[in-house]
Protein backbone atom coordinates (compact mmCIF):
# COMPACT_ATOMS: atom_id res chain seq x y z
CA UNK A 1 0.00 0.00 0.00
CA UNK A 2 1.03 3.57 -0.70
CA UNK A 3 0.45 6.38 1.86
CA UNK A 4 0.67 9.64 0.54
CA UNK A 5 -0.13 12.69 2.98
CA UNK A 6 -1.64 16.18 1.08
CA UNK A 7 -2.90 18.92 2.73
CA UNK A 8 -4.76 17.50 5.11
CA UNK A 9 -5.80 14.52 3.56
CA UNK A 10 -4.28 11.13 3.99
CA UNK A 11 -4.38 9.04 0.39
CA UNK A 12 -4.37 5.41 0.33
CA UNK A 13 -3.78 3.15 -2.76
CA UNK A 14 -3.79 -0.34 -2.11
CA UNK A 15 -4.60 -3.94 -4.61
CA UNK A 16 -7.99 -5.15 -4.64
CA UNK A 17 -7.93 -7.97 -6.75
CA UNK A 18 -10.90 -9.90 -5.38
CA UNK A 19 -12.73 -7.16 -6.47
CA UNK A 20 -15.56 -7.66 -8.88
CA UNK A 21 -17.04 -5.21 -11.40
CA UNK A 22 -20.79 -4.99 -11.07
CA UNK A 23 -20.93 -7.27 -8.51
CA UNK A 24 -22.64 -7.00 -4.96
CA UNK A 25 -21.00 -9.87 -3.41
CA UNK A 26 -17.88 -7.23 -3.28
CA UNK A 27 -16.33 -7.06 0.07
CA UNK A 28 -15.21 -3.32 -0.50
CA UNK A 29 -17.04 -0.41 -2.16
CA UNK A 30 -16.01 2.79 -4.24
CA UNK A 31 -18.15 5.73 -5.48
CA UNK A 32 -16.02 5.81 -8.70
CA UNK A 33 -14.80 3.07 -10.91
CA UNK A 34 -12.20 4.34 -14.02
CA UNK A 35 -11.22 1.34 -16.55
CA UNK A 36 -8.41 1.37 -18.62
CA UNK A 37 -8.53 -0.28 -22.27
CA UNK A 38 -9.63 -3.84 -22.43
CA UNK A 39 -10.17 -4.00 -18.95
CA UNK A 40 -14.28 -4.73 -18.71
CA UNK A 41 -13.22 -8.07 -20.46
CA UNK A 42 -9.85 -8.64 -19.16
CA UNK A 43 -9.17 -7.55 -16.08
CA UNK A 44 -5.52 -8.53 -14.75
CA UNK A 45 -5.43 -5.70 -11.68
CA UNK A 46 -7.06 -3.53 -9.63
CA UNK A 47 -5.87 -0.75 -7.40
CA UNK A 48 -8.76 1.13 -4.80
CA UNK A 49 -8.13 4.86 -3.29
CA UNK A 50 -9.43 5.95 -0.83
CA UNK A 51 -9.16 9.46 0.61
CA UNK A 52 -9.44 10.27 4.27
CA UNK A 53 -10.11 13.69 6.16
CA UNK A 54 -9.86 13.57 9.75
CA UNK A 55 -9.87 9.73 9.40
CA UNK A 56 -13.27 10.36 7.81
CA UNK A 57 -13.54 8.89 4.05
CA UNK A 58 -14.63 11.28 1.87
CA UNK A 59 -13.74 9.82 -1.55
CA UNK A 60 -12.66 6.64 -2.75
CA UNK A 61 -12.25 4.97 -6.37
CA UNK A 62 -10.94 2.02 -8.01
CA UNK A 63 -9.11 1.81 -11.06
CA UNK A 64 -9.65 -1.65 -13.35
CA UNK A 65 -6.55 -2.21 -15.87
CA UNK A 66 -6.07 -4.68 -18.87
CA UNK A 67 -2.72 -5.74 -19.84
CA UNK A 68 0.68 -6.57 -17.95
CA UNK A 69 -0.49 -7.02 -14.09
CA UNK A 70 0.75 -4.11 -11.29
CA UNK A 71 1.27 -4.15 -8.10
CA UNK A 72 0.95 -1.06 -5.75
CA UNK A 73 4.56 -0.49 -4.87
CA UNK A 74 6.33 2.79 -3.71
CA UNK A 75 7.21 4.10 -7.58
CA UNK A 76 2.87 3.02 -8.47
CA UNK A 77 1.90 6.23 -7.62
CA UNK A 78 2.89 10.46 -7.10
CA UNK A 79 0.88 13.47 -5.94
CA UNK A 80 1.65 16.24 -8.15
CA UNK A 81 -0.23 19.48 -6.89
CA UNK A 82 -3.74 18.55 -6.46
CA UNK A 83 -3.86 15.74 -8.33
CA UNK A 84 -2.68 11.67 -7.94
CA UNK A 85 -1.42 10.04 -10.46
CA UNK A 86 -1.65 5.65 -10.99
CA UNK A 87 -0.21 3.55 -12.61
CA UNK A 88 -2.24 0.62 -13.61
CA UNK A 89 -1.65 -2.38 -16.17
CA UNK A 90 0.01 -0.42 -19.13
CA UNK A 91 -1.77 3.10 -18.26
CA UNK A 92 -1.28 5.80 -16.28
CA UNK A 93 -4.18 7.38 -14.83
CA UNK A 94 -4.69 10.94 -13.32
CA UNK A 95 -7.36 11.73 -10.60
CA UNK A 96 -7.86 15.38 -9.16
CA UNK A 97 -7.92 15.39 -5.63
CA UNK A 98 -9.65 15.20 -3.61
CA UNK A 99 -12.73 14.28 -5.70
CA UNK A 100 -11.10 11.29 -7.72
CA UNK A 101 -12.58 12.92 -10.69
CA UNK A 102 -10.64 11.68 -13.83
CA UNK A 103 -8.41 14.47 -15.37
CA UNK A 104 -6.51 11.96 -18.15
CA UNK A 105 -5.43 8.71 -18.71
CA UNK A 106 -2.79 7.50 -20.76
CA UNK A 107 -1.63 4.39 -22.38
CA UNK A 108 2.72 4.69 -21.81
CA UNK A 109 3.46 1.28 -22.84
CA UNK A 110 2.51 -1.82 -24.22
CA UNK A 111 2.68 -3.92 -21.75
CA UNK A 112 2.94 -2.60 -18.31
CA UNK A 113 4.26 0.22 -16.36
CA UNK A 114 6.27 -0.12 -13.73
CA UNK A 115 6.63 3.31 -11.94
CA UNK A 116 5.58 7.14 -12.73
CA UNK A 117 8.60 9.94 -11.84
CA UNK A 118 8.24 13.32 -11.38
CA UNK A 119 10.46 15.60 -13.81
CA UNK A 120 10.56 19.53 -14.75
CA UNK A 121 7.57 19.78 -16.96
CA UNK A 122 6.27 16.64 -16.88
CA UNK A 123 6.55 13.33 -15.62
CA UNK A 124 8.66 9.87 -16.63
CA UNK A 125 7.39 6.68 -17.50
CA UNK A 126 9.29 2.93 -16.51
CA UNK A 127 7.46 0.82 -18.88
CA UNK A 128 8.24 -2.99 -19.72
CA UNK A 129 8.53 -2.17 -23.28
CA UNK A 130 9.33 1.61 -23.12
CA UNK A 131 10.52 4.20 -21.45
CA UNK A 132 8.06 7.55 -21.54
CA UNK A 133 8.28 11.14 -20.60
CA UNK A 134 4.21 12.43 -20.45
CA UNK A 135 3.55 16.39 -20.23
CA UNK A 136 1.19 17.35 -17.27
CA UNK A 137 -1.92 16.94 -19.67
CA UNK A 138 -0.97 13.30 -19.95
CA UNK A 139 0.05 13.45 -23.56
CA UNK A 140 3.03 11.33 -24.87
CA UNK A 141 6.23 13.53 -25.67
CA UNK A 142 8.05 10.82 -26.25
CA UNK A 143 9.23 7.07 -25.68
CA UNK A 144 11.92 5.04 -25.70
CA UNK A 145 12.52 0.87 -26.77
CA UNK A 146 15.49 -1.17 -26.24
CA UNK A 147 16.62 -4.37 -27.78
CA UNK A 148 14.52 -6.11 -24.96
CA UNK A 149 12.36 -5.41 -22.33
CA UNK A 150 13.53 -3.13 -19.38
CA UNK A 151 13.34 -5.85 -16.40
CA UNK A 152 16.15 -7.19 -14.50
CA UNK A 153 16.51 -10.97 -13.98
CA UNK A 154 20.13 -10.83 -12.26
CA UNK A 155 19.04 -8.56 -9.39
CA UNK A 156 20.55 -5.04 -11.01
CA UNK A 157 17.84 -2.06 -11.42
CA UNK A 158 16.49 -2.07 -15.12
CA UNK A 159 15.72 2.04 -14.83
CA UNK A 160 17.74 5.01 -12.57
CA UNK A 161 16.69 7.94 -12.64
CA UNK A 162 19.75 10.65 -12.58
CA UNK A 163 19.68 14.25 -12.20
CA UNK A 164 20.26 14.43 -16.22
CA UNK A 165 19.56 11.47 -18.02
CA UNK A 166 18.15 8.12 -17.39
CA UNK A 167 19.91 4.45 -17.34
CA UNK A 168 18.32 1.71 -18.10
CA UNK A 169 19.32 -2.25 -18.34
CA UNK A 170 17.52 -4.39 -20.55
CA UNK A 171 16.63 -8.22 -20.20
CA UNK A 172 19.71 -9.28 -21.67
CA UNK A 173 21.68 -6.83 -19.73
CA UNK A 174 22.33 -4.67 -22.20
CA UNK A 175 22.87 -0.90 -21.00
CA UNK A 176 21.32 2.27 -21.88
CA UNK A 177 21.51 6.17 -21.21
CA UNK A 178 19.29 8.96 -22.62
CA UNK A 179 18.73 12.01 -21.72
CA UNK A 180 15.01 13.85 -21.01
CA UNK A 181 14.09 14.69 -24.50
CA UNK A 182 14.75 10.36 -25.04
CA UNK A 183 18.04 10.54 -26.56
CA UNK A 184 20.60 8.36 -26.67
CA UNK A 185 23.70 9.54 -24.70
CA UNK A 186 26.83 7.81 -26.00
Amino acid sequence: MNKHPHNDLTIEVFDDPIYKLDSADNNSNYAKHYLGSGAREFPTSKHGIRIYKEEEEISSCIIIGSGGATGIQEQSSIIENDNILICCCDTVFCLALPDLELKWKTQADQATCFGIYKIQDGFIVHGEIEISRLDNLGNIKWSFGGADIFVSIDGEESFKLEPDHIELTDFYNRKYKIDFEGNPIQ
